[in-house]
């Protein structure tokens, strides 16, 4: 068995500074006190990456593994949502970690522009750090990846500070869900490269020490390659996708490949290499991660004994696969009979290996997704519709350099164009004479004025007093703002409409329904089966999680514990 690393230093101060409620950015934090109860020795917590709280009933009746069993015998919490107003990937999994929402944790999407080095920073790089790999790279472009930008700690550090011998470890296919699921301080985050067709990691992990044996024997064993020569057909008899419309639409995918089957093998050596690196765009790619995941727990031997252990997976082909078909596709609803089969088997080996009664799954997702506007409006949403980003940067930029000719501003006032916030030169505006705050408003004002827009957001209001009543949304907007990190302006686009978009498919990043909708469930050890409709937010599942664990966790979160529904008691 591995020994359990202690990393002494590092965990002795997060254990005090839990304990004095401070730590990294977080102040006046008190430890909420862990109730008394039996603890499981394994905690894992799912995020299906774009997973809408709808595809648990839409394909209920044909569900047989793990979606049926979480159905049937978790704790099922049918108004979950995402509490914040921008719907991407990273601050979805922050926030799900952490229990808090991007205000506080300042992942506030997956990339955002630095004012000071004028670039864009995606919400994991680092260059302090170097990427740790079972194989040579060759091209030289594996990045280096870490948690530095996450302002917050995450469960597993909490975990951590009350259970130094805890380990905890996070896997996903896209690096910012593993390692901002991971936190400060798991013993490892593993994520998939293309590259290099197998997981790795990075230095910050492990204080840089090579990657275990059995990694290197899993990414050797062709994981990658296992589903190339079959292709991707359907799990089910074509009957059972009639509710999902028409497999063929022109709007999917690249437009040409929108239906079943999808074959990769054309008999050209280059297929394999390409497929290595499609293989997040199919199911295939979270097969592999689950199979990863079981790898793990046996490697690393989780929940051997009573100190409990953490892992945190994301399935992030269910994005992929979303983002290229849409929410009403045969793609979409074949993933999912798909997936319940993955945590089927994975529910299994855990029953087996850990014992029923000794593991707890929390399943959540970080966003759900605006069906594809063409969809949208056959479904009747007629004010559904598709804005390129050519057309909307073209016409935002416009918005935006009227208003600053208007102020006798510099064009140069405009500093970034994101794809739904402005940032603007505050020393331009000075030098202009012209005071930033009505710079914002000038520049707002314009905004809202395009046919696409329902709101813009300044920074001024977004750090404000909360009015949803006389402002719509506001309060979501609030808790997605960082002001290091955030926009002058941000913008709300209307319902419906599918805005900084590819030609085909479909996105999100809303506060709308679609967006925010997900999946709020738990199972397992001490759990009481049921359905409960009052509504909770993702944020609520790492304090629900610390607290079926009986771990300390600070009580100055966005997010509520849910143990006692979850208990029944």
């Amino acid at each position: 068995m591995p020994s359990r690393p202690r990393n002494t230093c590092c965990l002795l101060a997060l254990a005090v500074a839990l304990a004095a409620g401070l730590g990294g950015c977080d102040t006046g934090s008190v430890p909420a006190p862990p109730t008394a109860v039996h603890r499981p020795r394994l905690a894992v917590v799912v995020v299906v990456d774009q997973m809408r709280a709808d595809y648990l009933m839409r394909y209920g009746d044909l569900y047989r593994g793990g979606l049926a069993r979480f159905r049937r015998e978790g704790a099922w919490f049918t108004q979950g949502h995402v509490q914040h107003a921008l719907t991407y990937t990273a601050p979805g999994h922050a926030s799900a970690a952490t229990g808090t929402h991007p205000s506080r944790h300042g992942i506030v999407a997956n990339e955002w522009y630095d004012r000071a080095t004028g670039a864009a920073v995606i919400s994991v790089e680092d260059d302090k750090v170097q990427p740790v790999l079972t194989a040579a790279d060759v091209t030289g472009t594996v990045p280096g990846r870490s948690p530095r930008l996450l302002q917050r700690r995450a469960l597993g550090d909490w975990l951590k500070a009350h259970e130094p011998a805890a380990r905890v470890f996070s896997v996903a296919l896209k690096d910012r869900a593993a390692v901002l699921m991971g936190g400060k301080l798991p013993d490892r985050a593993y994520w998939y490269s293309p590259e290099m067709a197998g997981y790795v990691s990075s230095s910050w992990y492990a204080d840089g020490a090579p990657l275990p044996a059995w990694v290197g024997a899993f990414n050797a064993s062709g994981a990658a390659l296992l589903r190339f020569v079959d292709g991707w057909t359907r799990v089910r008899d074509s009957s059972a996708y009639l509710r999902s419309g028409p497999d063929r639409v022109e709007a999917e995918a690249d437009g040409v490949h929108t239906e079943f089957p999808h074959m990769f093998d054309d008999g050209t050596p280059a297929a394999r290499a390409a497929f290595a690196k499609g293989l997040l765009k199919t199911p295939f790619g979270d097969e592999m991660t689950l199979k990863f995941a079981q790898a793990l727990i046996e490697a690393e031997r989780l929940g051997v004994d009573d100190v409990p252990d953490l892992l945190m997976i994301s399935c992030s082909s269910a994005d992929y696969v979303g983002h290229a078909y849409g929410p009403f596709s045969h793609e979409v609803e074949d993933y999912y009979l798909r997936l319940d089969g993955y945590l089927g088997e994975l529910l299994a080996y855990l029953d087996e290996h850990v014992g029923k009664d000794s593991y707890v799954v929390a399943l959540t997702a970080d966003h759900g997704a605006l069906p594809l506007p063409e969809e949208a409006q056959l479904r009747g949403h007629h004010s559904a519709r598709r804005i390129v980003t050519a057309d909307y940067q073209s016409q935002a930029r416009a918005a935006v350099t009227g208003a600053l000719a208007r102020l006798g501003l510099p064009t140069r006032t405009l500093k970034y164009l994101g794809e739904d916030g402005v940032w603007l030169d505050r020393a331009a505006a000075e030098a202009g004479k012209v005071d930033v705050v009505s710079l914002r408003a000038e520049v707002a004002a314009a905004l809202r004025k395009l046919d696409f827009v329902a709101d813009a957001f300044t920074a001024d209001e977004l750090a404000g007093p909360a009015n949803d009543e006389q402002r719509p949304f506001l309060g979501r907007y609030q808790r997605s703002y960082f002001a290091p990190r955030s926009p002058d302006v941000q913008l709300r686009f209307k319902q419906w409409q599918l805005v900084d978009a590819e030609a085909h498919g479909t996105s999100h990043g809303s506060p709308y329904a679609y967006d925010t909708h997900v999946p709020v469930l738990f199972f397992g050890a001490g759990v009481r089966p049921g359905m409960h409709e009052q509504p909770v937010g993702t944020v609520d599942v790492a304090p629900t999680v610390a607290e079926l664990l009986g771990v300390m966790r600070p009580d100055d979160l966005d997010g509520h514990s849910l143990a006692a529904l979850v208990r029944g008691r």
